[in-house]
């Protein structure tokens, strides 16, 4: 079993040592698709969140809120 985590582990460094540069390039086109789609992503993410949160807490508030019948047994 040793020896085949040593023949992984070596295969895993020669196959990494063995990449050549690519020399690519990415426009400035490039680079806003990029920044666009992370901001789009994090848009979506807080929309969300902002939508359960606020499920969340109407339930919470719903199930801690006084009856109208309890107020007026007490008066």
């Amino acid at each position: 079993m040793k020896i085949f985590f040593k023949y992984l582990f070596l295969s895993k460094v020669l196959f990494f040592a063995s990449f050549a540069n690519a020399y690519a390039y990415l426009d400035p086109g490039t680079g806003s698709f990029i920044l666009q789609a992370i901001i789009g992503f994090l848009a979506a993410v807080s929309a969300g969140f902002i939508y359960y949160w606020t499920k969340v807490k109407n339930f919470f508030l719903n199930l801690f809120k006084k009856k109208e019948n309890d107020e007026k047994s007490n008066n």
